[in-house]
Order: C-alpha cells, then sequence, then structure tokens
C-alpha cells in the first residue's frame, strides 16, 4: 500500500486481533461508509456495510467506496472485521486471561483496567487510553457500575462472561459460521516525563486482552466453528486465575479466619451447581497452547504463565506477613515510579508455596508448562461480597471497592516481557 493511500508510516505486517490472520497493510479491505446502497456484506450479514477493495483515494488517503463516499474505516481480508488504525501504526502486544466459571475474571478485568487508567499516567508515566471505545464498550460499564456509580450503596455484581453474545462475532467462512472473540484494546504510550518518551515508535503498543468464559476450556469446546481461544498461542503472556474459595481445601484453611461468605458457604452453593475443578482448566488451556503452539509435551513453554490468586481479602491470614502495599518504588533521577521486583518476587515465592500446600496439582502443572511461572494474590474489590436477597448471589457495594495489587500480574509483564514501557527495580534497601 503507497502512501498515497495511508498517510501515515505503517507496519509491514498486520496481525487482525479477532481471527489472527496475518496479512500486508496492501492486502486490507475498506469499510464502505454507511449509504443504503452498502448495506450487506458477504461474511458479516446484512447489518453490516461492504468490504471492499479501493480503486480510488481522496488526496489525503482515505479511500473512495462504491458510491462515491469517503471513508477511513479498514477491515481484516479474511474475517472481515474492522481492525482499528492503531494495529498500522503499532506492535500489537496479545495477553489471554482464563480461569475457571465464577474465578472472578470479570471483576479483575474491570478492576484492573481502572487501575492501570489512573495510576500508569500519575505513576509510571504512560498514557493508557481505548482504541476502540466500541469494543471496550462492556469493559466500560464493568468500571462504571463498580467506580463510577451514581449510587455509591447500591449492591451491584457484573455478569459472568457468556459462551456468546457481545463479547464474540459471528463470521461466515462459506461452508461454515466461525464464532470469534472481541478483543478489548488499549493504546499504550510513553508521556513526556517517560525516559523513552523520544522512543515512542518502537516501545509504544497496543494491548489486546482476550477474555473467554471458562466453559470454552472444557475440553472438546475448541473447534473449527469456535476457536475462540486460539489467541493463547500468539499471547505473551498467560493469565490463569485460581479461586481459592472454590477449593475446599482452601475454605477449610480458612474456617475461622474470615467473615468472606464465599469462603464459608461455597461449599453448598458449589453443590447445587455443575462445578469444574480449576486444574482441569489450566490443563487444557496448556494443552491447546502446546497444540496450536507446535510444542511437544515434554517441551517447556518459552513464554510465561502468571497464576493470579483471586480474592486475596478472604483469604490473606494464610499469610499474614504479607502486605498488600503497592510494590512501587522511586528512584532519585527520575520523576516516575518502578515496579519492585524482589518484593514481587518474594511474595510470589510465598503464594506458589502456600499452593503447594493446598493444591500441589496447580503447581506442578505450570512448572511443567513454563520455566517463567509467577505467583501474584489480587483482590479485586478489596472487601468480602455481600448476598443479595432477591438473587440469592453475592455483590458488591461500589462504595466498599478498595482494590489491591490487582494491577501487578499486568505491569510486571509489561515490565519483564514488554521491555520500555514499565521500569523495574530487582534489588531495594
Amino acid at each position: 500500500m503507497s502512501e498515497t493511500t495511508l498517510p501515515y508510516t505503517i507496519r509491514s505486517r498486520i496481525t487482525c486481533p479477532h481471527c489472527w490472520h496475518e496479512y500486508s497493510p496492501e492486502e486490507s479491505l475498506w469499510i464502505a461508509s454507511d449509504h443504503p446502497n452498502l448495506f450487506g456484506d458477504v461474511k458479516l450479514g446484512d447489518q453490516q456495510m461492504v468490504r471492499f477493495l479501493p480503486s480510488r483515494f481522496t488526496a489525503d488517503g482515505e479511500a473512495v467506496d462504491p458510491e462515491g463516499q469517503r471513508t477511513s474505516r479498514l477491515a481484516c481480508p479474511s474475517c472481515h472485521l474492522e481492525v482499528a488504525r492503531p494495529l498500522y501504526q503499532i506492535a500489537p502486544v496479545f495477553f489471554s486471561i482464563l480461569g475457571a466459571p465464577a474465578s472472578g475474571k470479570s471483576y479483575f478485568l474491570a478492576s484492573m483496567t481502572w487501575q492501570m487508567r489512573q495510576l500508569l499516567p500519575s505513576k509510571f508515566g504512560v498514557v493508557m487510553t481505548d482504541t476502540d471505545p466500541v469494543a471496550n464498550a462492556r469493559l466500560h460499564e464493568y468500571e462504571e457500575q463498580q467506580f463510577l456509580n451514581p449510587n455509591p450503596d447500591a449492591l451491584v455484581s457484573i455478569a459472568k462472561t457468556q459462551l456468546d453474545g457481545d463479547l464474540y462475532d459471528r463470521v461466515n467462512m462459506g461452508t461454515h459460521v466461525v464464532s470469534y472473540p472481541r478483543p478489548f484494546l488499549f493504546n499504550l504510550q510513553p508521556m513526556a516525563k517517560h525516559p523513552n518518551h523520544e522512543k515512542s515508535s518502537l516501545v509504544s503498543r497496543v494491548m489486546c486482552l482476550y477474555d473467554n468464559a471458562g466453559e470454552h476450556f472444557l475440553p472438546g469446546s475448541d473447534s473449527s466453528t469456535a476457536p475462540v481461544t486460539r489467541h493463547l498461542a500468539l499471547s505473551r503472556v498467560l493469565f490463569f486465575l485460581f479461586d481459592p474459595t472454590q477449593d475446599a481445601r482452601f475454605r477449610r484453611a480458612c474456617q475461622g479466619k474470615t467473615k468472606d461468605p464465599q469462603m464459608q458457604n461455597r461449599s453448598e452453593r458449589l453443590a447445587r451447581e455443575s462445578v469444574t475443578r480449576q486444574d482441569t482448566i489450566l490443563v487444557e488451556a496448556i494443552q491447546r497452547v502446546r497444540r496450536h503452539a507446535g510444542l511437544r509435551e515434554d517441551q517447556l513453554h518459552q513464554r510465561p504463565l502468571v497464576i493470579v490468586v483471586t480474592k486475596w481479602d478472604s483469604w490473606k491470614e494464610l499469610l499474614p506477613d504479607v502486605s498488600h502495599e503497592p510494590p512501587y518504588t522511586n528512584k532519585s533521577s527520575t520523576p516516575i515510579q518502578f515496579l519492585d521486583n524482589q518484593r514481587i518476587a518474594e511474595v510470589s515465592t510465598k503464594v506458589g508455596d502456600l499452593l503447594r500446600q493446598y493444591t500441589p496439582e496447580i503447581v506442578a502443572s505450570a512448572e511443567g508448562f513454563t520455566k517463567h511461572v509467577l505467583f501474584v494474590p489480587v483482590s479485586a474489590t478489596g472487601h468480602p461480597p455481600e448476598s443479595d436477597p432477591q438473587t440469592g448471589g453475592f455483590g458488591v457495594r461500589p462504595r466498599d471497592m478498595n482494590p489491591y495489587w490487582v494491577e501487578v500480574p499486568m505491569l510486571y509483564a509489561l515490565n519483564k516481557w514488554c521491555s520500555g514501557l514499565i521500569g523495574g527495580v530487582e534489588k531495594t534497601k
């Protein structure tokens, strides 16, 4: 594609964040304007605008559609789904978040992104913005529900991630219809006070986050018509959420040490539901990564796995010597803060030892998959939930939200495995 069609420096290869097809920029399709004659795409249906290869362009590089209207939106040549323009200019980094049903993925995502929006500019000199506000709409809803709720005393809860719906796109591939997950997309760029501000074009990233329903990791659920977890093989870091409140051994250990109703009454509730062991979810995910990445069964993956141990507020008394104060530190020569990697590593060791004591199968599966394993405790709410008398489910009042360490797994991943944006210190005084 020439500079007359896209008037900015573009990357030589583009990876579609929906179907993960890699293509050259000149292969891109364009999305027609909203002219009534151009509704109906062969792969996306009657409610979507036609995708087309343009033959005419305006002087400033926008395509001219078949009705003579200018358009600037681009699409993947394989799945026809829209690809945000920043992905043509900024390198992507893929992260996958997985876990069993009810492990707290949606709460974790909402709290993590909210905390990162606040902390990255103020402490680390990095701007985090939505690459595509439409794609991130569901996440905005979660954030507003918990942190910007006009009724702070309302008992609110986030609905579990569904197997289909508005978090997935259905594409007609000719012989069959394929369901693809919608990623959450964010631009990460250094600010003027950041030491790598002058290298912004090299260190900036489009962060692509994938959140799958736990049921997608049941054996046999990954197919040619629903390849919704194949982003695992592309992901720079895998985040597996382990929920101690779903484990009977943790619940027994926490008896008399917590007032969290999930620990006290969880066994009765889970007995009435169809529950999947968390280690089987992790093993199934590992097998899919091996299959899609072409790894042998005895071959360690070179990419890291972060075990995010959720609901820390409910089991923190099992590790009373671990503080949940933020692991950030200063350097006298710079105006930004750095991760205290030594402290994070020390906490990881203690949490890992705790898991070996109560859930050794989780640790064994993780360490048999990759040599880069990190254990991070987080609390997405910082406060035990309350039982909703109307629904019988659990909810949290926005005024009680006080997350801790929920952003640490992602900041650590960016520091260790996506260099240039988040600094870290290995030894502190």
